[in-house]
This record gives structure tokens, C-alpha cells and sequence, in this order.
């Protein structure tokens, strides 16, 4: 019961009209370095392509799906690695041509799949053959990418990140987590705080 209620997402995140400010990411706890390099990529006039790097339960995730409802669907591609393949990728890039592509565990993305994703980096063109006719597209498109590890990405690909590493919540950023999102689902603070007090001692 305890562990569904700390896995459920923080709730939807306040939209604010400008992404120049920090309340884009209001409801993630700490990582403010982290925040501020994600603000002033989205607001570059060029590509910036960010990788963030950490252990599961680190809220990877969250930046990726704070961006998602901020910018909106007409803008941001959200993906899974491992449920992507490359055509299925090619052709959103071609069809939807988003701004921002937001892949979450790029390290499940199978080796050619990379190729097309580096290609996109470097480049922004795309080339794709089809029953013997061929397709280009150029796109100005930012990757924002989560993985566990990079052991499987190519040397390449991951050249073209800049890469940011999430480490463990210290026990304050736990607490705080655990007790806003355990007041989301009705319970009284002082059980908040007793529950999120023993889940810490459980998992350390």
C-alpha cells in the first residue's frame, strides 16, 4: 500500500505560460542546477541535446513529462526506447516534426535506432528509402534523453549529449517527496511523516 502510494506520480504540474522560469519544474525536488541548464536549453536558439543519467527513482522521468505538459504535444514527442522502433521513429520525425523529442531509457534503443537518432543530432537530416523513392527531411529538433547507465549507447551518440548525472535523494528530498505526495492522497501529516520516516529506514 505504502510503495503504490510513493510510486504514483507527483500529480499534474503547474503549466506557467513562460518556460524562462524555474516553476517549469515546481514540483520536482531539488536538482536547481539541473532546472536552470534545462530552462536555458529550451529558451537557446539552437539545439541542445541533454542526457540524464542516474539510478531508477530519480525523477529522470519527470523532467521529460514536465517539458511534455508544458510545451504541449504539438511541440514535444515523448517515447520509450524500448518500445520504438525505427521506422515507428522515422515517421513521427517526418509527420510530426516535433521540437523537442524526449526519449525515455535511449540505452533500450537498438543500435540502428541510435544511428538515426545520431543522425538527427548531428545534422538535423533525415533520409529515408521507400519501395525505391527517397525522402529528406531537415529538422531543428532538441533530444532530452534518461538512461540508467551508458554502457549500451554508442560512443558517438552519447558524444552528442550533454550529460548530467542524478544522484540518490538525500533523506531531506525523500522526506519532502514522500510527505507532498502522501498528502495528495488524503492522509494526515503527522501519518505522513511517520510513514515516510519508516519507508526511508526500510529502503537504507
Amino acid at each position: 500500500m505504502i510503495r503504490e502510494l510513493l510510486s504514483k506520480p507527483l500529480g499534474r504540474f503547474r503549466i506557467r505560460e513562460s518556460i524562462g522560469k524555474t516553476s517549469l519544474f515546481d514540483n520536482l525536488i531539488g536538482y536547481e542546477g539541473i532546472k536552470r541548464t534545462f530552462i536555458r536549453c529550451l529558451n537557446s536558439k539552437e539545439p541542445v541535446h541533454i542526457l540524464l543519467v542516474g539510478p531508477p527513482g530519480q525523477a529522470k522521468t519527470l523532467f521529460l513529462k514536465c517539458i511534455l505538459e508544458t510545451v504541449g504535444e504539438k511541440k514535444a514527442f515523448f517515447t520509450v526506447g524500448g518500445n520504438t522502433s525505427k521506422s515507428g521513429l522515422i515517421d513521427v520525425l517526418f509527420d510530426m516534426q516535433p521540437k523537442y523529442l524526449l526519449v525515455d531509457e535511449v540505452e533500450h534503443l537498438k543500435p540502428d535506432y541510435q544511428t538515426t537518432l545520431l543522425s538527427l543530432m548531428e545534422t538535423g537530416i533525415l533520409t529515408q528509402m521507400m519501395h525505391s523513392k527517397v525522402r529528406h527531411i531537415h529538422l531543428k529538433t532538441w533530444v532530452f534523453a534518461t538512461s540508467n547507465g551508458t554502457k549500451k549507447l554508442s560512443e558517438p551518440l552519447l558524444s552528442r549529449f550533454r550529460v548530467m548525472h542524478l544522484n540518490k535523494y538525500s533523506f531531506s528530498q525523500f522526506y519532502e517527496i514522500s510527505v507532498k505526495r502522501l498528502l495528495t492522497e488524503g492522509l494526515h501529516k503527522k501519518a505522513a511523516h511517520e510513514i515516510a520516516i519508516s519507508v526511508w529506514e526500510q529502503f537504507t
